[in-house]
């Protein structure tokens, strides 16, 4: 590898940091209206073909097509929740009450454990204490802070959908656009790292559909099997919050195995675990070869990718990891980064 490789490659790496670092919360919506136009664009072609509506109308009929089956899979699985969370109603004073009594044990517990250990040991004891209540403090914080990201979201949805729509009609006038103002070398490398960066997050997403259908499945037969009262509702739950490294499953699953474990059936507390071991196992494993395949990468590099993404960026670098391989080996393919084997078309 020789040094002007090396240059460009650590360029790339600086860029790709700042890019996620500070300035994709601002282009996230575009960035994914362009995705998804790349996605949709082949049966936008096809109808504007065969019906002769135009681009422009062909856009709209499927960007109302895909929000009509976006918003009927939300209200369905929004509906299964809320039917679950309001049976879960009825036994919620029941809950509460076995809550309160189980705080208060494992408060006695936690003193006169305090009270017996050597001054060392019990200094570090309630520092221990101590974290795990900012920990569950910070849990708190989070959900509510996701409550109230909701109207951002709804924004950023709207100008997603808009930008895919404006995207796929105007296709022709972007693309001459691109190519008058960008150099004939530099535009067609600019269509090489385009298709194989696109390629590559559509395989990402792919793969993370995938693991997340896995894991749904897995889990609703799995807490169907533990006779859970919530199997449906838990199972979507438990896979939406595996595709959050901030969250997780083991935000309900670890209290709910102790909770059976101590006061509960010792037989639920086994099956849960088993289950989310299982859920853990898969995940992990198939996380880094699905990935590693649909992007098209080793599943090694894969795995550096998640693991630097993960120091670099922290929980969320779980997802920037990957997309960072994706950018970086798209213009290492496209020749934007140049090295001894040329381009590979």
């Amino acid at each position: 590898m020789t040094v002007k490789t090396l240059g460009y490659l650590t360029i790339a790496f600086v860029a790709v940091f700042v890019f996620f670092r500070y300035l994709m919360g601002y282009v996230l919506p575009f960035a994914l209206g362009i995705f998804l136009a790349f996605i949709l664009d082949p049966l936008v072609a096809a109808m504007a073909k065969k019906t002769r509506l135009g681009r422009g109308r062909s856009a709209l009929i499927i960007v109302l097509l895909l929000v009509t089956v976006l918003l009927s899979l939300i209200t369905w699985a929004v509906t299964r929740i809320v039917e679950e969370l309001t049976a879960l109603y009825g036994y919620l004073p029941q809950y509460y009450a076995e809550f309160n009594r189980i705080a208060t044990e494992l408060l006695r517990i936690a003193g006169d454990i305090s009270s017996q250990l050597p001054e060392p040991l019990a200094k570090a004891f309630q520092e221990q204490w101590a974290r795990l209540d900012v920990l569950l403090s910070r849990v708190l914080s989070g959900a509510s802070g996701l409550v109230r990201g909701v109207p951002m979201f709804l924004v950023m949805l709207l100008f997603t959908i808009l930008s895919t729509y404006f995207v796929m009609k105007d296709r022709a006038k972007i693309g001459s656009f691109i190519r008058s103002v960008v150099p004939p070398r530099a535009f067609k490398s600019f269509k090489h790292v385009e298709l194989d960066i696109l390629g590559g997050v559509a395989g990402f997403l792919r793969a993370q559909a995938v693991l997340v259908l896995l894991t749904m499945i897995i889990n609703v037969l799995g807490l169907t099997l533990v006779e859970s009262r919530y199997a449906v509702g838990l199972g979507i739950l438990l896979a939406i919050m595996d595709i959050l490294p901030v969250v997780g499953p083991g935000l309900v699953y670890i209290p709910w195995i102790l909770y059976q474990a101590i006061w509960g059936s010792p037989a639920v507390a086994v099956g849960l675990s088993v289950l989310y071991g299982a859920v853990s196992l898969l995940r992990q494993v198939a996380q880094t070869h699905l990935v590693g395949r649909e992007m098209g990468l080793h599943p090694l590099a894969t795995l550096a990718s998640l693991y630097i993404g993960f120091r670099v960026f922290g929980t969320v670098g779980l997802i920037y990891g990957p997309l960072s391989a994706i950018l970086i080996k798209g213009l290492w393919v496209s020749g934007v980064i140049p090295h001894e084997d040329g381009v590979k078309d």
